[in-house]
């Protein structure tokens, strides 16, 4: 045997035996034993992170979204390829079934079983199930959903009281802070990680699907975790996780603050959408300036006040620069839109402007809009008018004004046209138009299926 060999051999075990004889007992010396740690209560190792999570796993599940699929079969009951001859002149037979579609997580925030998640966990379920920290699967149900602000409620269906975490507060958090994350990252039920509040108001997304004011955490996230709980050291829900950075876990992750999670929550719980607080005034961007950075613009101005509003009340004028809402800086129209759409009704914002040398802070109260006011709304902004006309023996939304020079003269839109669907929604009475009109203003666009004749085209507009 190589020389070397031997003398590497013989350096460890003087090195084992040294260690043996140093921390093992003297019977147990010199048997090649490994040293051993002395015990120590736990209770010395139960870190403020382990006693927060110890407190709240129980309020976790993970949520599974089924979807409702039909499948053609053939005579001998396999799925069909092409339709057998005899199928031409009947129904075709089908199967129904449920398959999952998403599998995300969710917090219990009320021990009546009332689960806080993410909208895309639920966005094409059908039906849905939790599953809780011992392993149990309850039924759940859809309250209401919010893809604005990508949260919804769900009802878990049992009479029992369920463990739930305490809502605390975001508008204290710390940047540094330690947070815990726990959630359902691939299928791995009740992962924990831990991090700290990495920055906050982040905004994240594109021109297509936005979120602002979020918070920004490096407690790892991975799909699964979508709806989970972001948790401080007091046990304390301060925000939902619902995204990270890119297709993969790269130590990026954003959580919908508590804050405003609660007050979606509320509105979902109370009547079923998020009621939006109106104001009265449209805004637009301004040209960015040359080298300014992707998605920024110049600032937000103000285009349109409508006459009788809290807005034009609180002393706002076309032509005020908006620089701020509630202390926090806004850089483009849709951040601005997005800021008041968080106010309930009866709150104040407090909306900054700069009028020429002036600086101004004008409280601009939200009040209901309501469906008269949401039928005025979209015939100040749009400009059309309609009125429900019986057509082939049912009764259809027509256009019965156009108003000259408004966005739908200027798209082609004309007196007769049929007004189908409103985002996607279809619509048949001045009635359900209100309604859809209003939910509508949630995410800033008002899309129109118009039918002129045979033919059909969707038409979008910006609505705030």
């Amino acid at each position: 045997m190589p020389r070397g060999a031997r003398r590497g051999r013989g350096v460890a075990g003087v090195a084992l035996a040294a260690l043996s004889a140093l921390s093992l007992p003297a019977a147990a010396a010199g048997q090649g034993a490994l040293p051993r740690a002395e015990p120590r209560p736990a209770s010395e190792r139960r870190t403020p992170v382990v006693t927060a999570v110890e407190r709240t796993r129980g309020a976790v599940v993970n949520v599974a979204a089924e979807e409702l699929v039909r499948v053609r079969v053939g005579a001998r009951g396999g799925e069909a390829g092409p339709l057998l001859f005899e199928e031409f002149f009947g129904r075709p037979r089908v199967r129904e079934g449920y398959a999952v579609t998403s599998l995300g997580s969710g917090v219990l925030v009320s021990p009546e079983g009332l689960v806080l998640t993410n909208a895309h966990v639920v966005e094409r379920g059908a039906r849905f199930r939790v599953q809780l920290l011992d392993g149990r699967e309850l039924s759940a149900r859809v309250l209401g959903s919010d893809a604005s602000t990508d949260l919804a409620v769900l009802q878990v269906e049992t009479s029992e009281r369920l463990p739930f975490l305490p809502l605390g507060r975001s508008d204290d958090l710390m940047i540094g802070e330690t947070v815990i994350a726990i959630g359902n990252p691939f299928g791995l039920a009740h992962t924990v990680t831990t991090g700290v509040v990495s920055a906050l108001h982040r905004r994240i997304g594109d021109a297509r699907k936005a979120l602002f004011d979020v918070i920004q955490t490096d407690a790892s996230i991975n799909p699964g975790n979508s709806g989970g709980p972001l948790i401080n050291l007091l046990g304390q829900l301060v925000g939902v996780n619902t995204a990270i950075l890119g297709d993969r876990n790269a130590g990026i992750g954003f959580a919908v603050p508590i804050d405003r999670a609660r007050r979606i929550a509320e509105d979902l719980i109370t009547h079923g959408e998020v009621r939006e607080g109106y104001l009265g005034l449209s805004v637009g961007d301004l040209p960015a300036q040359e080298g300014a950075r992707p998605g920024r613009s110049g600032g937000v101005v103000v285009v349109a006040i409508d006459p009788g509003s809290p807005a034009e009340r609180a002393g706002v004028r076309r032509g005020d620069l908006v620089r701020g809402v509630d202390g926090q800086g806004v850089e483009t129209a849709e951040e601005f839109r997005f800021r008041v759409r968080d106010l309930a009704i009866g709150a104040v914002a407090r909306i900054e402007i700069e009028r020429g040398e002036e600086k101004v802070a004008a409280p601009v109260k939200a009040v209901e809009l309501g469906p008269e006011r949401t039928e005025a709304l979209v015939e100040r902004r749009i400009g059309i008018r309609l009125v429900e006309e019986p057509v082939g023996g049912r009764a259809l939304l027509a256009v019965k004004t156009v108003a000259r020079g408004s966005p739908a003269a200027r798209v082609g839109i004309a007196p007769g046209d049929l007004v189908r669907e409103v985002n996607s929604t279809e619509v048949t009475s001045v009635t359900a138009f209100r309604r859809e009109a209003a939910r509508a203003r949630r995410s800033g666009r008002l899309v129109l299926l118009v039918q002129r004749g045979y033919a059909a085209e969707r038409i979008a507009f910006d609505f705030d």
